[in-house]
């Protein structure tokens, strides 16, 4: 069986070069069986929901295998937004949401990326979210994290320490968490 993991950037082109070094140590290490798939995303160092949502809708309608999803910082943040508007696609077997704000904080209230209030909705038939923050995260406060625990005391959490917001030393981790989704979906 193979899978497709859809990876939806970070803000900004810095982060584009940082997550293409992710991009392509996943390639490397998970090999064949994992198609990775980082589609450009326009504008990136002026982002919008409407236009990153769509890159999003336009990698789930291509993609028909098994999903992973990967989300980073802002990346996590159109993939929750979205998925608390639209049901999960069956195909859709987890998600891994690294640095991922929490955008109904006062200090960073941005509506467009504001989640819906009842976003539990669709994400609670899907078993399988991953969410990591690292104490080193100069960018992502960590109450962001908490707060997501809070809210979604069902999915995973990984608290990583000696990182920065780029995430590059969690990718192990993002390797055995990928091998583990693929194995669960195949049992």
């Amino acid at each position: 069986m193979s899978y497709e993991i859809l990876l939806i950037q970070g803000a900004g082109l810095v982060t584009t070069e940082e997550e293409q070094i992710i991009v392509d140590a996943l390639r490397a290490e998970l090999g064949e069986g994992f198609n990775i798939i980082y589609p450009p995303i326009p504008d990136a160092d002026n982002p919008s929901y409407e236009s990153w949502d769509g890159v999003l809708m336009a990698g789930l309608k291509e993609l028909s295998g098994k999903v992973i999803l990967l989300g980073h910082s802002l990346g996590a943040s159109v993939i929750l937004k979205h998925f608390s508007r639209e049901p999960v696609p069956d195909n859709v077997i987890g998600m891994i949401l690294f640095g991922a704000p929490y955008w109904k904080d006062q200090n960073w209230d941005v509506s467009e990326y504001v989640i819906e209030d009842d976003f539990l909705g669709n994400l609670s038939k899907l078993d399988n979210v991953h969410f990591y923050y690292s104490t080193a995260d100069e960018v992502i406060p960590k109450h962001h994290f908490e707060t997501y625990q809070k809210l979604m005391p069902q999915a995973h959490y990984r608290l990583l320490s000696g990182m920065d917001h780029s995430y590059h030393k969690a990718i192990p981790n993002m390797i055995q968490d990928i091998r583990d989704l693929a194995a669960n979906a195949q049992s």
